[in-house]
């Protein structure tokens, strides 16, 4: 479109555009989701692939072994942690009693304070059980579907992260067809550019998840909750969601030390949490990913929350990574460079200003 055109009729069509861009996004979210998982993981593990094809092994055999170690390492990880949920299911009626005892001291607080007799609160308990029961069968079948599309996710994947990395060449020869006035040296910029973004990105975070996870598995020993190793490595996978996943996986070992051990042992926990997450937002993660990716605040917390709003969870875990790869196309792209700009940090002030 011309600059001739008025400036009414741009703006629609950019507005047009962008509309139908989320709509497809929404609408095509279960192969999109699958896609940029598989793009993002073959950018992970392609510098051992090729470090492999350099040392002579063939490239179908290389990406084999590379996403053979990969799903070593995350079985391992599974094993340790399905361990672990044995050995809490087989202790979980002992929870159950030491949280009917604080229950029943709940009841009585309620009822001596707050003039709330018990029969109320049974009654209100049983209209809560006798809905979670009428929609017992909903919550089965989305659980049961979860569960199917999980497995099935874990199929694919390394299919096509074995097709990206398989025909990476074959990809780069179609972007530069696709842009055939774009100088290909241009065009491996921006490729190579996205991957040492994109691999930095999820290194760092891998280090920063393992600093978060034995920082909560000190505390939750020092302050005696039960199972602290489980609790502290599944509160350090969890930071995979940005900002409230170190909650999410909290919330679990908050509850039950609530029931065990009582409200001061749980503010513990939660203060410990506080504090942990404090110190990975201002420290550690500055540190260990740093100017990695250079995302400004403001865009990353938009970028997080139009990821939720369009593909829920996977989207939270997304949206950084995959802002961090449109950032490298803008400021690669000379009519998009000040969209690039945008993205970025803000250039520091000079104290006159």
């Amino acid at each position: 479109m011309s600059k001739d055109t008025a400036y009414s009729v741009r703006l629609a069509a950019v507005l047009i555009s962008i509309s139908l861009v989320v709509l497809g996004l929404y609408l095509l979210q279960d192969l999109l989701i699958l896609l940029s998982f598989s793009m993002i993981l073959a950018m992970l593990v392609l510098p051992v692939c090729a470090w492999l094809e350099s040392k002579g092994v063939a490239r179908s055999i290389a990406i084999a072994l590379c996403i053979l170690i990969m799903f070593v390492c995350i079985g391992l990880l599974l094993l340790l942690l399905v361990g672990q949920i044995a050995e809490f299911a087989s202790d979980w009626p002992m929870f159950i009693r030491k949280a009917e005892k604080w229950i029943a001291g709940l009841q009585s607080f309620l009822s001596h304070n707050l003039n709330i007799s018990r029969k109320k609160q049974m009654l209100e308990v049983s209209n809560q059980t006798i809905n979670l029961l009428k929609n017992s069968g909903d919550i089965i079948t989305t659980t049961f579907g979860t569960v199917i599309h999980g497995v099935t996710t874990l199929i694919i994947v390394p299919i096509f992260v074995f097709f990206f990395l398989y025909y990476r060449q074959f990809f780069a020869d179609f972007l530069s067809r696709v842009f055939p006035t774009t100088d290909r040296t241009v065009l491996q910029g921006i490729m190579q550019k996205t991957g040492t973004v994109v691999q930095s990105y999820l290194v760092g975070l891998l280090a920063v998840m393992l600093i978060v996870a034995l920082l909560c598995v000190a505390g939750f020993w020092w302050i005696g909750v039960d199972y602290f190793m489980f609790f502290g490595c599944l509160t350090g996978i969890l930071l995979l969601i940005p900002y409230i996943g170190i909650w999410i996986g909290a919330a679990l070992p908050i509850i039950l030390t609530l029931a065990s051990l009582g409200p001061n042992y749980a503010l513990g926990v939660i203060a410990w949490v506080a504090a942990v997450q404090f110190v990975e937002a201002n420290f550690i993660t500055p540190l260990v990913i740093g100017s990695k990716v250079s995302i400004n605040p403001m865009v990353a917390m938009l970028a997080l929350l139009a990821g939720e709003m369009i593909w829920g969870i996977p989207g939270l875990i997304l949206a950084l990574p995959l802002t961090a790869i449109l950032k490298v196309i803008f400021d690669h792209v000379p009519a998009l460079e000040a969209y690039g700009f945008l993205l970025g940090e803000a250039p520091k002030r000079s104290k006159g200003e």
